[in-house]
């Protein structure tokens, strides 16, 4: 008998009133993550943005998506929570399932 593991979903949530935020997200989330499902679950007050065990954002893909120079730090007053283990870099966020 083969089992399946469930999907361990990590990526960041943001806030749904910061529509710009969440549009560049999601397609630099395509560009970051290429042949990864991205995950979006989009609540009214917030979307959740996510793929399976490992989820990357760049600031190069960031600033394609729209298309003005930003720094991920700025990403942070839109950002009310987010799965998995955050490694912040000055060039990309990295999302992982944490095991012990």
């Amino acid at each position: 008998m083969t089992t399946t593991a469930a999907p361990k979903l990590v990526g960041p949530v943001i806030r749904g009133v910061d529509e710009d935020i969440i549009d560049a997200v999601i397609a630099a989330s395509e560009q970051d993550n290429p042949d990864v499902e991205i995950v979006i679950e989009d609540r009214g007050g917030y979307v959740r943005i996510q793929a399976d065990r490992n989820f990357r954002l760049t600031q190069k893909s960031m600033q394609a998506a729209l298309g003005r120079p930003f720094r991920l730090a700025e990403i942070e007053p839109s950002l009310v929570s987010f799965g998995g283990r955050l490694e912040s870099m000055d060039d990309a966020w990295v999302w992982t399932i944490h095991t012990a």
